[in-house]
Order: structure tokens, then sequence, then C-alpha cells
């Protein structure tokens, strides 16, 4: 298994028999994963390829990866059921509902924005990708009952998860600066219940912010990953 951190949140996980493209949304098909995109050469190599939207905001989503079923007739879409889709191929997903096709195991879980979140399970790995949720508390702007609010559905969208997931081996989850202070108290709390084997930050500003988080976790359980550019092989 391979991970490559594509770019923001576009992630994609190299599997011995498929490839797993997370909330791709660059413009164009580029030189490859090395480079921070998804190459023509790649859909067509790969035996399987599944493609997760959880989103339709522009920095999750680009509708591109529809044109990828004509390089390949072995591309599954599994899409949140928020997004628009040109074509009846989608699987629309939302929240609680699950996919299994006998390689592949997912199931959508909410989000504090709109959109969803993705748990799979293949070929023995367990995956979590959050899409945009997050404790967006956004607090440094000073309104208190957003503040409070967002702890609420935080907190909800958290123990629904701990109640269907009990384990995680690669967590891929915002660690957002924009937010100010406080900035990574979703991902710290998301560790603290969730316990992942393994963190890879995404949604981030700059690529010193997972440094610095990683940094601070060094004592903990979960190995967390620093990123240092856009296509870096993580594993």
């Amino acid at each position: 298994m391979q991970i490559y951190f594509l770019h923001h949140s576009a992630v994609c996980v190299v599997m011995d028999e498929a490839l797993l493209v997370f909330d791709y949304f660059m413009g164009n098909l580029g030189d490859g994963m090395a480079s921070g995109s998804i190459s023509d050469e790649e859909i067509q190599s790969a035996k399987r390829v599944y493609v997760f939207v959880s989103h339709s905001h522009g920095d999750h989503f680009s509708r591109i990866v529809f044109d990828w079923e004509k390089l390949s007739r072995n591309v599954t879409y599994l899409v949140d059921d928020t997004v628009s889709y040109p074509h009846e191929s989608a699987v629309k997903m939302s929240r609680g509902e699950t996919f299994d096709d006998g390689y592949l195991h997912a199931m959508e879980f909410g989000s504090t924005d709109i959109g969803g979140s993705f748990y799979v399970e293949c070929e023995g790995k367990r995956l979590f990708h959050a899409g945009d949720l997050n404790y967006w508390h956004w607090r440094d702007e000073g309104d208190a009952n957003y503040s409070r609010q967002m702890q609420l559905y935080f907190d909800r969208e958290m123990k629904y998860l701990r109640a269907n997931v009990q384990d995680i081996d690669f967590a891929f989850f915002p660690v957002d600066k924009r937010q100010g202070s406080g900035y990574d108290e979703g991902a710290d709390m998301f560790i603290d219940m969730m316990k992942p084997v393994s963190f890879i930050p995404i949604h981030f500003v700059n690529f010193a912010d997972t440094l610095e988080f990683a940094a601070k976790h060094l004592s903990g359980d979960t190995k967390v990953f620093a990123v240092n550019k856009n296509g870096d092989k993580l594993l």
C-alpha cells in the first residue's frame, strides 16, 4: 500500500488491486501522483479505481473525475448526494448509507459543513477521509453562539462515528490554521476519541503547519505524518 498527498484535501491510496482517490479537484490530469495529480496512465493501468467525492466545494471536487470512466471501464464513483453529477453511474450516498462490492466496503458519515465523510475498508486496511468534517469554531471571530453550536455538531458527528467504527488505520483530517487560536482542536479531539494508528493532515494552509502538528504528537500513540509537498509519498 502507498499513500500520496496530492493537494489540499486530495489524497490517493494505492492498494494492490486499486487506486482510491479522495476529493480530487485539480482541473487537469497531470504528470502523476508524484507531481500532485493523477495521470491518464495511472487511471488506465489500475485494475480498479474508486473515486470518493465528499461534497461539491471547489477545493474538494472537479467534474474532471467523471472523465476518468473514458479511460477505464473499472471506475466506481462514490459521491455524496449533495453533489450534482452528470451521469447515472455514480453511486449516490448519504450519511449512514453503505456500499459493498465484495472488494471494498464504504460507509458515509456526516460533516459539520456540507456533504459527508467516508470510512473505507479495503484489502484489510481501514481508512477515514473527513472531507470538511471538523470543529470549525472560528473562535477568534468572536461569535460565541456559533462556536457553541459548532461544538454540538462536531460532538454529534464524533459520537456517531465512534458508535459505528472501532478502528482506523489511516485518517485524513483537516488541520486548518485559518481558524486562528485552537485551529487544531478538532484534530486533537478526533485523535483522542478515535485513536487512529496513523493521522495525515489535510486542508491545511502551509506545509510547515503539518510539521508543527506532527511534532506536537510525537509522544502519542497515533503516528502523525508531516506533509512536505504536493505529491508527497507518505507511505
